[in-house]
């Protein structure tokens, strides 16, 4: 026997509009860029770590390597170089000066381009009072 069924519910079954849809889909890809950019930054923060952790260890095995070293204390004090020093006196000139503390063998023009040099002097004008180190 064949029955025939009618729709007699008038009532409409309520469906999603489709804005409702669309922010449903903006909020499940704007969760999918924050967990794509958390996996990112661990990705990214494990190799450096791993960069950092092997460039920490890294080295030619000397320093694993277990001898017996005896620790003796060094006192090792810096050593002063003390450079000769000349004051300029009124009427003093690098000519003078050259000739009076050079090598005997020395020549006075070579003496006073070490002058210069020395010194940073640009010009061969001296101030009274100036100190100039000798070479």
């Amino acid at each position: 026997m064949y029955m025939a069924y009618t729709n007699t519910n008038t009532t409409n079954s309520p469906h999603r509009s489709a804005s409702t849809s669309k922010g449903m889909t903006f909020h499940s890809s704007y969760t999918k860029a924050i967990v794509r950019f958390i996996l990112l930054a661990v990705i990214l923060g494990t190799v450096f770590s791993f960069g950092a952790m092997v460039q920490a260890y890294a080295g030619d095995g000397a320093a694993t390597a277990k001898t017996a070293v005896s620790m003796t204390p060094i006192n090792i004090t810096p050593k002063a170089v003390v450079q000769d020093q000349v004051v300029i006196q009124h009427g003093d000139t690098l000519w003078d000066i050259a000739s009076t503390h050079k090598k005997s063998d020395e020549n006075v023009r070579s003496y006073i381009h070490k002058l210069k040099t020395i010194n940073h002097l640009s010009t061969s004008s001296l101030k009274e009072g100036q100190v100039l180190l000798l070479p």
